[in-house]
């Protein structure tokens, strides 16, 4: 069975069909969309039509082509990422894709090659890379995908035709899940997920709810207790990760917000009555140099993997103490 795009994804989809029946899709495109879009099934669906033996519009889902492209075994499709999760594209798996992308194609048709992330090339393999794409081969086509293309070499995106996800309401994420999932989701757990449904998703099969809740009692306990607590803050930190500092600098730009007066577009808006009491407990100054400074904290623990993230985490609490 074809990979099915989601609702969200027609209206790009549409445009490429247009690019499709007049023979002008670009040989390279750009699709600058954050992860919990579901942007590999959008890419996948695409695989599907371009190497699909019938040729039109809409992959057939029945031929030889498409069984393959759905098992992952096509030979005219290659995704390039990381070989271990999180580090970098190498300059040998570009080389290896510009091999590729030079091969005749063993179904008569395109060859594809996608790249994700492509933020994660090294400088020598975007160089590399590079050089294909200004002497494209002949139906070969490639597809780039970036959560944060600002990150790419600006020649490789001048190389590219840049296509973004439209906005994702709420109502559609609530539609969605609640007619593929059953599931009944808040408010809050959408704009704590950026309005990205498929994260959205995560966070209801994957119970996080009580991760997040634990995160925010444990950081009020430890204000209220002159930060008493702050290991129980620092152990929920680190179990989470990236997405528990994420929670943490949502919340405390929350309570930046009330503290200036602003009572709208809070991501913790079912969280009224503990944002108004930290409001009053935290000086305005302190909230926001200490949510700058754990803005500051993520970024180097998601470049840096090897720091001692205890040790630092503990670190911003006491200097949050100090203030």
């Amino acid at each position: 069975m074809v990979t099915k795009l989601y609702p969200w994804q027609k209206n790009v989809w549409q445009q490429w069909q247009q690019l499709i029946v007049n023979d002008r899709l670009p040989h390279a495109i750009l699709c600058a969309m954050p992860d919990g879009t579901g942007r590999d099934a959008l890419v996948q669906y695409l695989s599907n039509t371009l190497l699909c033996l019938t040729q039109g519009i809409e992959p057939c889902g029945f031929c030889h082509s498409c069984d393959l492209v759905e098992s992952g075994n096509h030979p005219d499709l290659h995704w390039i990422r990381p070989e271990i999760e999180g580090k970098s594209i190498s300059v040998d798996q570009i080389r290896q894709c510009n091999s590729w992308a030079l091969e005749s194609s063993q179904f008569n048709a395109k060859r594809m090659i996608v790249i994700e992330p492509a933020e994660k090339m090294t400088e020598s393999a975007a160089n590399a890379l590079l050089k294909t794409l200004e002497a494209p081969p002949k139906n070969c086509q490639f597809v780039l995908l970036a959560e944060s293309p600002h990150h790419l070499l600006p020649t490789i995106r001048s190389r590219c035709q840049v296509w973004y996800q439209p906005e994702i309401s709420g109502e559609v994420i609530e539609q969605w899940l609640g007619e593929t999932e059953k599931l009944k989701v808040s408010k809050q757990s959408i704009t704590l997920n950026g309005y990205l449904p498929l994260a959205v998703k995560s966070f209801y099969q994957d119970k996080k709810q009580s991760a997040h809740q634990l995160l925010l009692s444990s950081f009020d306990n430890c204000v209220k207790s002159s930060f008493c607590y702050t290991s129980d803050v620092v152990k929920s930190l680190i179990k989470l990760e990236d997405e528990g500092l994420c929670w943490l600098s949502y919340l405390l730009s929350d309570i930046h917000k009330r503290q200036l007066g602003i009572m709208t577009t809070w991501v913790h808006c079912d969280e009224k009555e503990t944002i108004e009491r930290l409001a009053v407990s935290i000086s305005v100054d302190t909230v926001y140099k200490q949510y700058l400074s754990l803005n500051t904290l993520r970024q180097q623990i998601n470049v840096h993997s090897g720091l001692n993230k205890e040790l630092l985490l503990t670190q911003w609490l006491l200097e949050f103490i100090g203030e």
